[in-house]
């Protein structure tokens, strides 16, 4: 991948997470990445495209940062404290492609969302076989982990929904408040960690992110 092309995924992550996909024009795109309109279509054939390219970007990052991440030799509950650190921590350092990924799908063709649900249905795999880990093994409980799976993707992806970097938590509080919050529910001996003793304050939301069916 060139700068050129390099360019015009950043600009099209700086608009679309500004503004929303369906309000991003390709002349628009060309301006932000300083290219003429008519480059675009060296490198794509039309926003849908290039959209596509973006959300399979991010899922593939995910699954290879999880990869980097995941205990070789560890028993499942490690495994999930882990598994819940790098994915939560993924979506808050990569905030804007992130929620790229979890909203603007429903712009896909069908074809297309077959890709990037099939991409997400591979890392859910993943997750599941771990939580089916933890039933063997005694160190979680969970009575369907494809459904549990599903469920935790949901709930720890929210973060980017909500997270603010100048807000009153940071990565890390994130990270240990959802840790305790998914060991508890999956009945894993809980690890003490310290309260935190700030001021609070009102947090602005954004719309929650749409759930890709696998």
């Amino acid at each position: 991948m060139n700068i050129t092309e390099i360019n015009i995924r950043l600009a099209a992550i700086k608009l679309i997470s500004r503004n929303g996909y369906e309000s991003m024009s390709l002349r628009q795109l060309a301006a932000e990445a300083g290219i003429n309109a008519s480059t675009l279509y060296i490198y794509y054939k039309g926003k849908s495209e290039l959209l596509l390219e973006l959300i399979l970007e991010y899922l593939q990052g995910l699954s290879r940062e999880w990869a980097r991440c995941r205990p070789k030799t560890a028993t499942a509950d490690v495994k999930l404290r882990t598994f819940i650190a790098c994915h939560v921590r993924y979506h808050l350092e990569h905030q804007d492609e992130a929620m790229l990924g979890n909203l603007e799908f429903r712009s896909l063709g069908e074809e297309d969302l077959e890709q990037v649900r099939q991409a997400r249905r591979l890392y859910l795999k993943t997750l599941q076989e771990l939580l089916e880990q933890g039933v063997k093994e005694g160190s979680l409980s969970c009575a369907e982990p494809k459904l549990m799976a599903r469920t935790l993707f949901n709930m720890l992806t929210h973060a980017c929904v909500w997270y603010q970097a100048d807000g009153r938590w940071g990565i890390d509080d994130v990270i240990r408040h959802y840790s305790e919050l998914v060991m508890k529910m999956l009945g894993a001996t809980p690890t003490a960690s310290p309260r935190l003793a700030v001021p609070r304050t009102v947090i602005k939301r954004r719309a929650a992110p749409m759930e890709v069916r696998p």
